[in-house]
């Protein structure tokens, strides 16, 4: 090449010495002219053979291949127009796309994950990341694992998750919780006055480690923000749990709560009627079809009564959830119930008493197009107000008869929600709700009878890890007694991603 590059300067430095003789030598002599265009012509035929030849050493499959021999040089030489080029290298067969229902995220290809069947979503609360899945696929709102990190020398990939989020919040009158619209904490005594807040208790921040195994995928997950106690920003668990293929253990999620059913709202408490609980649990989960999974959970029983001082809870078995699970790209129905033994015992020996409780539950989402979609969850049951969003921790898995024998309260409830998309960054959210509660006239008068809850919202998402939003709220709280109140929030959302 080095060669041919220097025979070709000094042939044109000749083209261009006799280019510069070619008007003095027209003067003199006719004769010399037409000899001088004759050698250009020459000159010409050469150059254009030279560039042939170059041409032909750049179609050479790799520049460490040795110089084509004398004769095909000589060749080139003789008849450049003779040549034909070579033909292009033959591109490479794409390799055949993996099956449909065979889709991998990503960003984990080499820890063999797949992605959930659902339909994409995303949930400014993020409810749905913590949630555990069959097999431990990828979740709706992430199915590529985006964030993971390959520790180097082994199959385990870490990420370090969460988000920063900051609600401002105003209350035409006091709801009785500054961070969350709990409609059964609406004060009643004297009319409560207007008041605002600023609160960055929701924050949340995550760990999670996944690797191939030989028993199935492993996940390992820790998850908190920061509500503490409700009056600093303390930590505040929300999942501390390991799953290996279908088998699951730890702190999180009952087995009962379907995450991708739970409307997006910038509000984190969410409605009334909603099966919502974290406990300890250790559960499996089996295949029975395509798509389509049975999980058995054994859950930390905690009877939930008014007792009194010297009463306490009695529990002999753990609580026992049943679920059934269909999934497809269209949505997902779930349809699941627990079956509990509650009790109480009183120190001095005196009165004690046992009853079995139980709650029955049916959720799902439909995505009706690209633009709209429907989710929504019933429940009733007796004596499993431990599982149900508004009225856990108030005492109403049962109430006391006379004779200090136990009555389960019945619960029944349930709430909708339609989600429109006006672009890929804008949506709107309308969510109801309503729960009540029947005691056969048990309950004290300031006890807990029905609570109605409704939203709508506009989120601007620009980017996935960035989102905006602003919210109204109502609710609506009912007492034994037939007494009434109700409260309104005006709430906005500031919000950021660590990774998304």
């Amino acid at each position: 090449m080095i060669h041919s590059s220097g025979r070709s300067l000094a042939l044109a430095c000749a083209a261009a010495s006799v280019a510069a003789a070619l008007p003095a030598r027209a003067q003199d002599n006719a004769q010399d002219v037409a000899a001088l265009r004759g050698e250009v012509a020459d000159l010409k035929a050469t150059v254009e053979a030279l560039k042939a030849e170059i041409a032909a050493m750049r179609q050479v499959p790799s520049a460490s291949s040795s110089s084509p021999p004398p004769e095909a040089q000589a060749q080139a030489y003789a008849a450049p127009a003779s040549r034909t080029p070579a033909a292009p290298p033959e591109t490479p067969a794409a390799p055949p796309a993996p099956p449909a229902n065979a889709q991998v995220a990503s960003a984990a290809g080499s820890l063999g994950v797949t992605a959930s069947p659902l339909p994409g979503r995303d949930t400014i609360g993020d409810r749905i990341t913590g949630a555990s899945r069959p097999d431990n696929q990828s979740p709706p709102n992430d199915p590529d694992l985006k964030g993971f990190i390959q520790i180097p020398g082994t199959e385990t990939a870490v990420r370090i998750g969460g988000f920063a989020k900051v609600d401002l919040i105003y209350d035409p009158r006091f709801v009785g919780d500054r961070d969350e619209f709990a409609v059964p904490a609406i004060p009643f005594g004297s009319k409560a006055r207007n008041r605002a807040d600023v609160s960055a208790r929701a924050t949340r921040f995550s760990l999670e480690i996944r690797r191939p195994s030989s028993l199935g995928n492993l996940r390992f997950y820790v998850e908190n923000d920061f509500y503490g106690d409700g009056t600093d920003y303390s930590f505040h668990l929300n999942h501390a749990y390991g799953q290996v293929g279908n088998t699951y253990g730890g702190y999180g999620y009952s087995a009962l709560v379907d995450a991708d059913a739970l409307p997006d709202t910038l509000d984190n408490w969410g409605p009334g009627g909603a099966i919502f609980l974290r406990t300890a649990s250790v559960r499996q989960s089996f295949k029975v079809a395509r798509n389509t999974h049975l999980t058995l959970s054994l859950e930390q029983p905690d009877t939930d009564l008014l007792l009194a001082d010297n009463q306490t809870g009695a529990e002999t078995m753990p609580d026992v959830v049943l679920v059934g699970r269909y999934e497809d790209a269209k949505g997902h129905l779930q349809i699941g119930g627990v079956v509990r033994r509650i009790g109480y015992r009183s120190e001095d020996g005196g009165t004690k008493d046992d009853a079995l409780g139980f709650a029955l539950s049916a959720s799902g989402s439909f995505s009706l197009d690209d633009a709209n979609a429907l989710s929504a969850g019933a429940l009733w049951g007796k004596g499993a107000a431990h599982y149900v969003n508004d009225i856990n921790g108030l005492g109403l898995d049962a109430a006391f008869r006379s004779d200090g024998s136990l009555r389960l309260v019945e619960h029944t409830g349930g709430y909708g929600a339609y989600t429109h998309n006006w672009s890929s960054a804008f949506r709107t959210n309308l969510v109801a709700g309503i729960l009540g509660v029947s005691d056969g006239g048990l309950l004290p008068g300031d006890a807990f009878s029905e609570s109605r809850y409704g939203a709508l919202n506009l989120i601007w998402s620009p980017v996935s890890s960035f989102s905006v939003g602003i919210e109204g709220l109502y609710g609506r709280l009912k007492r034994q007694d037939g007494s009434t109140r109700d409260a309104s929030r005006i709430q906005a959302s500031v919000k950021y991603d660590f990774v998304r």
